[in-house]
């Protein structure tokens, strides 16, 4: 790096122009770079920025920290399969053994403003990841009766979140799973329809996202529990795919399996 200042000479020559150079060190600031765990895309020399990832990179692996206040608590007892509404507790759960553990699922309850804000931010971060529409919480969030949102807690963070539509009876749709193509002129009717389904990286590949979609069967109208091929998919990714192909795939004379799925 060279600095100085003009100096004039006792003669006729012109005086030298010195040019200040600045020296950077590490990245460029207008570099943009790809988290590989959150995936992430944002700045590293942008205070904004910076923060701003810090806060999606923790919701996005571990979930969203919870209160003990949202929600109403769904308990499952995993000995009869029996999931039911009971009322929210200030302590642990409780098995049916006696012994305590910390996982929990809870229902959204659309009068309280305070869980359904949490809970749409925490779909803020499954709508980015699954490239989806940030507007479809209509049906979950305002008390018509429509659908139902739930949340898995474990550790007092939300590490998964379900929500499940009624659906008309013109909506649903079979689509071949090998292809992602629709077969329209058939047109089955499923009563209920998955619209987001997420689990944070940190808990995948644990029966998160299976215990959410028995509880969802079971607590998204009142009195009825859903059958298994009563539940569409909208529009699953390829892990969703994946979900639904084991849990209620059917496999059609032809030899191609078939997802239940709704439009």
């Amino acid at each position: 790096m060279h600095m100085g200042s003009a100096r004039v000479s006792s003669g006729c020559k012109k005086s030298k122009k010195y040019v200040q150079s600045r020296l950077q060190i590490g990245k460029k600031r207008n570099e943009v770079i790809k988290c590989s765990k959150c995936e992430m895309t944002y700045s590293p020399s942008v205070i904004n920025d910076i923060n701003a990832h810090k806060v999606y990179h923790d919701m996005h692996l571990k979930g969203r920290k919870w209160s003990n206040s949202w929600g109403l608590e769904v308990n499952s007892f995993a000995n009869d399969n029996c999931y039911v509404l009971t009322p929210p507790s200030s302590s642990s759960s409780k098995g049916v053994d006696g012994g305590f553990f910390d996982d929990r699922i809870v229902m959204i309850r659309p009068d309280f403003a305070g869980e359904v804000k949490a809970a749409m931010e925490l779909l803020d971060i499954v709508n980015d990841e699954l490239n989806a529409p940030h507007d479809e919480n209509d049906f979950w969030s305002q008390n018509r009766g429509q659908g139902k949102a739930f949340v898995y807690i474990k550790n007092k963070r939300a590490v998964g979140v379900i929500t499940m539509e009624v659906l008309d009876s013109d909506r649903g749709r079979w689509m071949v799973y090998n292809t992602k193509s629709i077969i329209e002129h058939v047109r089955p009717n499923f009563l209920v329809g998955i619209s987001r389904i997420w689990v944070c990286r940190t808990e995948r590949c644990a029966g998160v996202a299976t215990r959410l979609l028995e509880v969802a069967r079971d607590n998204t109208i009142y009195g009825k529990t859903i059958e298994k091929w009563e539940v569409a998919w909208s529009q699953p990714t390829e892990s969703g795919g994946k979900l639904a192909s084991k849990y209620n795939g059917r496999k059609h004379k032809s030899g191609k399996l078939l997802l239940p799925c709704y439009i």
